[in-house]
């Protein structure tokens, strides 16, 4: 049984949207990969490109694409990346466990006013 990919994304068509989008100039992007103006242009047309090239792009434009591609992947994929959220994870706990015992004290001095 064959499962179902999702599509493979046209990296050309994502370089181009950030471009539009941010108000880049061509040129000067193809200034910054030392590159001319017509390559950054064939960019465009790219469906897939080496990582090298991608890295390049990521950097010069200071985006990263790579985030933006592995966005479209299934949810469940593993990755050995550090997860970002894990330090503020870390504080909603304690902030949690925190909350737990300040409730405890006040329902313990509400039941000790009461009486």
């Amino acid at each position: 049984m064959k499962t179902t990919n999702p599509p493979l994304p046209h990296i050309g068509n994502m370089l181009r949207t950030h471009i539009k989008k941010h108000r880049l100039f061509r040129s000067v992007l193809a200034r910054m990969l030392g590159r001319d103006y017509s390559t950054v242009h064939k960019y465009e047309k790219k469906e897939s490109m080496q990582c090298k090239l991608l890295w390049e792009l990521s950097l010069a434009i200071k985006h990263n694409f790579f985030a933006d591609l592995a966005a479209q992947l299934p949810p469940d994929f593993t990755t050995n990346a550090p997860d970002p959220t894990l330090s503020l994870q870390e504080r909603i706990d304690a902030l949690k466990e925190e909350n737990k015992l300040l409730t405890t004290k006040v329902e313990t001095l509400m039941a000790v006013v009461q009486k």
